[in-house]
């Protein structure tokens, strides 16, 4: 079976791409699945999400598998073995990123290392998950020849939905710049963090007969349609979780997160079942 990789991304901070990315992770690896999970961004959450302690050096950080002619060892972390998880391990970042950023804008094939380093040094992993910045820069570029599968993270307000149409125009321009065949597919948008009780998130996310311009309305009005998955319901329980370096299943498994839970499964089952070829 092909690699699935698969990139988080979204034009806003706090969108709750992190939050999403562990979680997937979690499913995925409950699944049967053996995970990779690539902290692409300087703020370094992973870490924090995984129960993980900062990297120490550069040498710990994706910035190790980024240096032309990379063969390998890629320096991998594994994550909640102390829970019974054999199957998820993470590529940190942090603010080592920065650093190496200055160097990597100096290569002549800066936007394909990323890719060079996984064909050239392959991840055994059935996925990768690459989690991306919150803005589009450097290591956007780098995921895009990298991965096979884009998912998009917003929250469901006219800020972060104008700033998502904006990542999807970027994708497709971009892709063709670089020439990518195939170029990478765009899974669906996920929205989290949704208030059911703010008008705003209700409108944005309307759909049935006489809505006209709501997101999944104009999704699908799209050359190449993009599907919408169900709504993350915002909710202390994923905050509290992520703080203390769990996924939601293995910080609190009853009643109360059955029906999120649930949803990371099902979007789980969604990524493995996509073409991605």
């Amino acid at each position: 079976m092909t690699q699935v990789r698969l990139a988080i991304m979204s034009c806003a901070g706090g969108t709750g791409k992190s939050t999403v990315a562990t979680n997937l992770a979690y499913s995925l690896a409950c699944l049967g699945q053996s995970v990779c999970l690539i902290d692409c961004d300087s703020n370094g959450t992973a870490a924090l999400f995984t129960g993980l302690e900062n990297p120490s050096s550069i040498g710990e950080t994706l910035v190790a598998a980024l240096k032309p002619g990379f063969k390998g060892p890629w320096p991998l972390k594994p994550v909640w073995r102390d829970y019974g998880i054999e199957k998820v391990d993470a590529v940190l970042g942090g603010h080592f990123l920065n650093e190496g950023s200055r160097q990597i804008q100096k290569e002549p094939r800066a936007a394909y290392l990323l890719a060079d380093a996984i064909e050239d040094a392959p991840l055994p992993h059935d996925v990768v998950i690459f989690d991306c910045p919150g803005t589009i820069e450097q290591f956007h570029q780098m995921v895009l020849p990298a991965c096979n599968q884009i998912l998009i993270v917003l929250k469901p307000d006219t800020k972060d939905i104008n700033a998502g149409f904006g990542l999807i125009q970027w994708i497709a321009e971009f892709s063709r710049d670089l020439r990518l065949k195939p170029k990478p597919k765009i899974l669906g948008v996920q929205p989290n963090a949704f208030d059911k009780d703010a008008a705003m998130h209700r409108e944005c996310l309307a759909d049935g007969p006489g809505i006209e311009d709501s997101l999944p309305v104009v999704l699908r009005s799209l050359p190449e349609p993009i599907h919408v998955f169900p709504a993350i319901q915002q909710t202390r329980y994923l905050t509290n979780a992520g703080a203390v370096g769990l996924p939601l299943r293995l910080y609190r498994s009853d009643r109360t997160t059955w029906k999120i839970a649930g949803l990371f499964e099902a979007l789980a089952k969604a990524v493995l079942e996509a073409d991605h070829g």
